[in-house]
Parts: structure tokens; C-alpha cells; sequence
């Protein structure tokens, strides 16, 4: 079982992150999208597989970082 990212705690959840449109995937979404850029999908997709920690309340996935990255630098403000 996976130990709790922020807390280290053992007492963690198996659970997946649920979309707020039926028809579409979870995604993360990273601060500095530019206002005017056009994406389908808003970010990229989430893994089916969640955590969430029973002790300190963090929940977490992962995304592929080659899209992570790619993403980031289409769409997003240099930082």
C-alpha cells in the first residue's frame, strides 16, 4: 500500500477521481493556462487509480509527464 505523500501515513485509500462531465476524463489542470488557449480537454488526463490519505486528507493520482509537459508548454505562461 502506498504511504501518504505529505503526512507518510499508512492509512491510505485506494479510490479513483471522478469527472464533473459524465462523457469525459479526469484531468489536471496546471496553473497559468492562458485565458485565450483553446485545449478539448483543459489539462491532461488522470490515472483511474487515486490515493487518498485516511489522516491528513491529501488525495492524489499521476498523469504521463511527456503530456504533462507538453501541455504545459502549449498552453501555459513561462514561469
Amino acid at each position: 500500500m502506498p504511504q501518504c505523500l505529505k503526512c507518510k501515513s499508512n492509512r491510505v485509500a485506494k479510490g479513483r477521481i471522478e469527472s464533473y462531465e459524465s462523457n469525459s476524463s479526469a484531468v489536471f489542470r496546471p496553473k497559468g493556462v492562458r485565458f485565450l488557449s483553446f485545449t478539448l480537454t483543459g489539462g491532461t488526463e488522470l490515472s483511474d487509480e487515486a490515493y487518498a490519505c485516511l489522516d491528513c486528507g491529501l488525495v492524489w493520482s499521476s498523469t504521463q509527464p511527456d503530456k504533462l509537459a507538453a501541455f504545459i508548454e502549449k498552453h501555459c505562461d513561462p514561469t
